[in-house]
């Protein structure tokens, strides 16, 4: 509890926000709950309620994509603790839905479609949408039935939890004691030890101590499996630069594609905007509309109408195309053919709105001299891609078909075939082994054992390669002559670490026995830093030094000292030698601190209980 507190007293705001998150469900697999038919086979009883190996498998599959996501690989290989932690998931699920019925909880038919429809996820412009609903449970492989069950169950089971945090309370000294820990303050020193020192003071390794280090330790100096490629690269950019193209054929394919360099309809409008505030001010709006429009039409200045009956929103001086005119007016726009005309007054939603079109200007072609550049960059693309996708199924078919060399392919696409550097699976070399789907397909059975060429490689959506083997290194170890001074430094940093850390047990014991702190390290010319009272929260103390100074225990007498490395490996030894309980600075605070005391009280509260349920249920499993 001490811990949740010191994460959310910084910046926290006052109350608990405890929400029922469908969908992080359903990613835990509780869907499987739901799922029917298939293999039936029951891999675990609960309470008298089988669960089945289709509910198993879906659970997993779902906790499995999860752990994708995160890109935690470690667990991804840990394949029988996926199957496991999906098993108790469906297992936890089953136990709580039935001690929540037993308890006499309900959820309702009405309560479920209140939830859903409330549900963001599902909701455009604050409106429930039947289609990003099915969008939703499309992607996440829900259907309707199961998803609307889904809802149900874990209405169900939250229910008590929810009684139980919310009942929950906090003590007046309960409170104080927590802000006492929280707020407390600490006078403190302390001391660096910088591993650069000690690096210097350690003996340096000897031909004898670094050939024994290389022998005993000589799968750390393996050089890595290496290979150099053949390869075949299909450029779009290449294709691009090296495309003919003549006066003719840029004007010819200008002729024939004389829509692309029309200039459309386009128009100079203003509008006169007559708001409508409230429902009983509809009617006059629409007379005032009315009245705007005739003025307009008998050619009044249409400053002076705007001005007596509404406001203009459009710039009166900017030429527009159809679809750079405002939506909500693009139905009306066309009606408007010439100079000078108004349209009829329509309805918006808060508004009348009258348009008037002050200049018109037809669609027009634009001259050949004005475009060409236009037009040979468009043909450039045009014929560029479509090279491109033809050169891309010759270059694959070629290459499938004549696996053992690219020359084939080569001249069938007219490519030159290029080479690359040595390069390991993990580090690239030069030029496409920077790329990582590059080096898994160079090291996979199919190019790197089998010798074949491979298929078609994505760089990017433009470039594409085919890569075969030049040639194949395998992983060996180096020479001790290439990596003796890294070993000469290995063994001077271990023999480093092992006196700074002697020397920082020798220093701490002496100081928790009473010796004078000043004079046992002034020979060695080691300088205290006094802090002075610092909270748990000071931001100007390295975290470490911080975090060691609320650990070491509190002092009674004498100082208390404890010590920590630092990630360079370097030592910290700190003292603490008073300590102040804290303070409420203010009723808004202590506030603060009582709600979270008691959230907290009621969360752990709820875990005794979750876990009471699942020890008091009659659970078995059954091999799979």
């Amino acid at each position: 509890m001490l811990q949740s507190i010191r994460e959310y007293t910084q910046g926290w705001i006052a109350g608990i926000v405890i929400s029922v998150i469908i969908l992080s469900f359903a990613l835990w697999g509780i869907h499987s709950y739901f799922a029917t038919g298939g293999d039936n086979q029951v891999v675990a009883v609960v309470d008298g309620v089988d669960i089945n190996k289709d509910q198993l498998v879906f659970a997993y599959q779902r906790i499995r994509r999860q752990v994708q996501n995160q890109a935690n690989h470690e667990l991804l290989k840990n394949d029988a603790a996926l199957r496991k932690q999906a098993l108790k998931s469906v297992i936890d699920i089953e136990v709580l839905k039935q001690a929540s019925m037993a308890q006499g909880f309900y959820v309702s038919d009405d309560q479920i479609d209140i939830y859903l429809q409330n549900m963001s996820e599902f909701q455009d412009d604050g409106q429930f949408s039947v289609d990003r609903f099915n969008r939703v449970l499309a992607s996440s492989m829900l259907d309707t039935s199961g998803f609307l069950e889904l809802i149900k169950t874990t209405l169900l089971i939250d229910q008590p939890k929810l009684g139980i945090v919310f009942s929950s309370f906090a003590l007046p000294d309960e409170t104080m004691y927590t802000v006492s820990l929280i707020n407390q303050e600490r006078q403190v020193e302390y001391l660096l030890l910088p591993i650069d020192i000690f690096i210097g003071r350690a003996e340096s390794a000897g031909a004898v101590d670094i050939k024994k280090y290389y022998q005993d330790h000589i799968n750390e100096f393996m050089q890595p499996e290496r290979v150099s490629l053949d390869y075949i690269e299909l450029s779009m950019a290449d294709l691009k630069k090296n495309e003919k193209v003549t006066e003719s054929i840029l004007h010819r394919y200008y002729q024939e594609n004389l829509n692309n360099y029309t200039q459309p309809k386009r128009w100079k409008l203003v509008d006169i905007v007559i708001p409508i505030t409230t429902k009983s001010e509809q009617e006059n709006a629409k007379n005032k509309a009315l009245k705007a429009m005739q003025a307009l039409k008998t050619g009044e200045s249409y400053q002076k109408v705007v001005k007596q009956y509404g406001e203009g929103q459009l710039e009166s001086g900017v030429w527009l195309s159809l679809n750079q005119v405002p939506s909500h007016l693009q139905h009306i726009v066309p009606t408007l053919d010439k100079a000078g005309t108004v349209s009829k007054p329509f309805r918006s939603k808060n508004a009348y709105i009258i348009v008037m079109a002050v200049d018109v200007r037809e669609p027009s072609v634009m001259p050949y001299g004005e475009v060409k550049d236009r037009v040979k960059q468009t043909y450039l693309r045009q014929k560029s891609e479509e090279k491109f996708l033809e050169l891309r199924e010759q270059l694959a078919n070629t290459a499938y078909e004549h696996p053992e060399s690219l020359k084939a392919a080569a001249e069938t696409v007219n490519l030159p075939i290029k080479q690359t550097e040595l390069f390991s699976k993990d580090n690239a070399s030069n030029g496409i082994s920077e790329f990582a789907n590059v080096r898994k397909v160079a090291f996979s059975e199919e190019v790197m054992v089998l010798r074949n060429n491979s298929d078609v490689i994505q760089l990017d959506p433009s470039r594409f390669v085919v890569i075969r083997v030049k040639s194949h290194v395998r992983s060996a170890a180096m020479p001790i002559s290439s990596v003796s001074s890294q070993i000469e430094k290995i063994i001077k940093r271990k023999r480093a670490d092992a006196l700074i850390a002697k020397f920082t047990k020798s220093l701490t014991t002496q100081l928790n026995a009473g010796v004078n702190f000043s004079a046992l390290t002034e020979s060695e010319k080691f300088k205290w830093k006094d802090l002075g009272f610092i909270g748990r929260y000071t931001n100007d103390v390295d975290p470490a030094i911080l975090d060691l100074a609320f650990r070491i225990p509190q002092p009674n007498k004498l100082p208390t000292y404890g010590s920590v490395q630092l990630p360079d490996g370097s030592f910290v030894i700190a003292l603490v030698k008073a300590v102040r309980d804290g303070k409420i600075a203010n009723k808004n605070q202590y506030k603060i601190f009582a709600e979270q005391v008691q959230n907290s009280d009621g969360l752990l509260e709820y875990e005794l209980y979750r876990q009471s349920q699942i020890k008091a249920a009659s659970i078995k499993v059954y091999d799979q």
